[in-house]
């Protein structure tokens, strides 16, 4: 049910196909139809959060059907995004969760779907292949009869169902386009493509089935929680003393870091003296992307305190104020890094880099808030963070952010803050859109007459 019709479908359509178009769509909706019926036919439960994940799931297929893959490192993003939300939802359907739900075992859960259930289940397709063969050999006559007899029916309703559309498309022009638009995907050409298609659709297919068979056949997840703290426990712990000096060490350089900032950047702002374009610009660029891999820095060393700590993070005491301290600088740097991305913004407006940069900091900025209020008040930080994080990017995917961008920058233009036409930033955005051409020539009638014209010749030239 999982192997081979769907890998072919995948990838012909999805792996090696357009990169818009319904395949993504069509192949989520079979997919998760396949593992639903997969799964009742075994009497498996699945978790609470498993139509949650397939929605997203979902969502993700729809925007890359309606928009096609985002332009620049968002594309790279979707693609990972959109695999793992498929990897994730069996896991949810099938029980593999190693805690039940999305916790901070999900790491452990991901490195389970997408490493040791597929590949330990690698053959298990051509396993049960072989014991429905022997079965269907060794089953009584009337067994065998019934199987006949429903294949035969399968075969007579196909053959009249499409005689019946082809006199039906020739009496009306409109349903004879539908007919075609649903049966071109399964046309069949022999030739080199369609051979390629097809061996590479065979270890696509004993994937599926490795991932989806062998999370029904366990009856637990390849590693629990409880397996996992309880290895942990073995683990020597972090002393405490440690632990202490090493995030005071970060304090003190996180305050002399800000110390140092607070010149600079009231300078950005205006004041005492006002900084050129250029000044600006270098302010803003200068060191955001490692302002947020210090955040992540931050987020691996509460972890580490989290699992190798003999004491629990809130434990009350000294410790905790400065676990609190240590959190604060974390919600310093996600506002600096904030208001170096709103200077850069400003000066130079929207592309989908700055966008992406928008979201990275805004989950950052969810999981440092989380982390401060994770030490004064117990709740599921981690769960609530992750999705957040899901749906959050579904909304991201869903948004046509070359149209904003594009949008933007013609408005600056107009509104003269851009001194011209960003060629690199249209070109970035309009290829493969033509349906962003009429949104765009319709905006076009503000802009100065060679402005317009430059327009039209760039039109011309590639659309």
């Amino acid at each position: 049910m999982t192997g081979f019709p769907l890998a072919w479908y995948y990838t012909k359509y999805v792996l090696m196909g357009a990169m818009r178009g319904p395949a993504y769509t069509v192949f989520t909706c079979l997919f998760l139809l396949a593992v639903e019926l997969f799964s009742r036919a075994l009497g498996r439960k699945g978790s609470r959060e498993t139509w949650f994940w397939g929605a997203c799931w979902l969502a993700q297929s729809l925007a890359l059907s309606v928009y096609g893959l985002h332009e620049d490192v968002l594309q790279l993003w979707q693609m990972l995004a959109w695999h793992l939300s498929a990897v994730y939802f069996v896991l949810c359907r099938t029980g593999m969760q190693a805690a039940g739900k999305a916790n901070a075992m999900v790491v452990i859960d991901v490195l389970a779907g997408v490493f040791v259930l597929p590949w330990t289940g690698f053959f298990l397709r051509l396993r049960a292949l072989w014991t429905g063969a022997r079965t269907c050999l060794k089953g009584r006559v009337r067994s065998r009869r019934r199987i006949c007899e429903a294949l035969a029916g399968v075969v007579l309703a196909l053959v009249l169902a499409w005689y019946a559309a082809a006199q039906l498309a020739v009496a009306d022009e409109t349903f004879g386009k539908m007919v075609e638009r649903l049966l071109h995907p399964l046309r069949w050409q022999w030739d080199g493509v369609e051979l390629l298609y097809l061996i590479c659709s065979i270890p696509v297919g004993m994937w599926l089935f490795g991932l989806v068979g062998s999370g029904l056949r366990r009856s637990a997840p390849p590693l629990t929680e409880t397996e996992f703290y309880r290895g942990l426990s073995r683990v020597p712990r972090l002393p405490a003393v440690t632990a202490n000096l090493a995030v005071g060490a970060l304090c003190g350089v996180y305050a002399l870091f800000f110390g140092v900032q607070c010149g600079e950047f009231a300078a950005a702002l205006g004041a005492p003296l006002p900084l050129a374009a250029v000044e600006a610009s270098r302010f803003a660029v200068d060191g955001f992307w490692e302002l947020c891999r210090v955040l992540v820095l931050d987020f691996g060393v509460l972890g580490a305190l989290h699992f190798l700590s003999p004491a629990p993070v809130d434990r009350p005491g000294r410790r905790r104020v400065l676990l609190t301290l240590f959190c604060a600088f974390g919600l310093g740097f996600v506002g600096l890094a904030a208001a170096k991305l709103g200077v850069y913004i400003r000066l130079w407006g929207l592309t989908p880099r700055r966008v992406i940069s928008a979201w990275c900091l805004a989950v950052l900025g969810l999981a440092a808030v989380l982390a401060l209020v994770r030490l004064w008040r117990r709740l599921p930080a981690v769960r609530i963070w992750v999705l957040a994080a899901a749906v959050s990017f579904c909304v991201l995917c869903a948004v046509d952010v070359e149209k904003i961008c594009v949008m933007d920058h013609l408005a600056r233009v107009q509104a003269g803050t851009a001194a011209e036409l960003d060629w690199n930033l249209l070109d970035e955005c309009l290829s493969g859109r033509p349906d962003l051409v009429h949104s765009v020539q319709d905006i076009a009638m503000d802009l100065t007459a060679e402005q317009r014209q430059d327009l039209e010749s760039y039109f011309g030239i590639w659309y």
